[in-house]
Formats: C-alpha cells, structure tokens, sequence
C-alpha cells in the first residue's frame, strides 16, 4: 500500500479493517514528516501490532525531508518502528527507481541497503528484516529461520 503517509490519520480505519497480508510501503512515505511519538507513527504502531501489516524499508530518498547523507528524520521513524515490532520490518531496493531521472543522482542499492540496515539495532534485527520478515510474509513453507530462531 502507498499514499502519502501524512494522511494515514484519514485512512486508518479502512487499514485497519483489511483482513490480508499487507505492506506500508516506502518508509511509509510521511511527505509533509512525521517524528517517532507523532500521531502518524502511533497509527503505524497500531496497524503493526495488527499482525498483518508490515512496514517496509524502502526508498528512503522519496520523502524524506532531512536529506542525504543520513536521512536523519526517516531513520528515526525506522529505529521507533523496528524496535516496537521487530518482526513486521522488512527491506527492499525501490528499484527501478522510477522517480529517479538524472543519471547522477541514482542510487546506489548496495549503499542504500547498508545505510538502513545500520538504523536497525543488531544483527537480528537485520536479518528479520531481509531474510526472515520477507519469508514470513509471503508464506515460504517450512521456512527455516536464520541463526536458529523460532
């Protein structure tokens, strides 16, 4: 799913009610920002918490306010979200990256990859969110999860 975060206020209720698997996609995509104790982010938590939403970590450079290098605001609505539901977190690349119309300012996936995973806490927190999560949410059967967990 994705719209402009900053209206998810206005969209809760009909999120709430889905009864699919479902993806937040693009950090959300809070357009106009949002803070970790925000009203938008606490709705994020509740769908989080709903067990079929999960929020994915992908194209950070689309609405983020803050900008290159650290992506200072999404990183802190990354590291709020990842520590409330660790398990609902997961990673992609964003590519083709549509948006993206000078050749210059591409992004470099391998780098976007290590700047997110480094707003995630530890090693488990990274593999729940590229391995892990991902499995989960598309229903690998007999997934067996990495460094033993579960």
């Amino acid at each position: 799913v994705q719209f402009n975060g900053s209206d998810i206020l206005d969209h809760l209720p009909l999120l709430l009610s889905l009864r699919s698997r479902w993806v937040l996609d693009h950090h959300g995509k809070f357009l106009c920002g949002a803070t970790p104790d925000s009203a938008e982010i606490r709705a994020v938590k509740l769908l989080l918490d709903t067990g079929r939403c999960w929020y994915k970590l992908a194209g950070c450079y689309e609405s983020s306010l803050t900008g290159e290098p650290g992506f200072d605001d999404i990183a802190a609505i990354t590291r709020a979200l990842a520590a409330h539901a660790p398990a609902r977190i997961v990673w992609g690349t964003n590519w083709p990256h549509n948006l993206i119309t000078d050749p210059v300012a591409y992004p470099n996936d391998a780098d976007l990859l290590d700047r997110v995973l480094r707003w995630l806490p530890d090693d488990n927190a990274r593999s729940l969110a590229v391995v892990d999560n991902p499995a989960e949410l598309v229903g690998v059967p007999e997934w067996e999860p990495a460094f033993g967990r579960r």
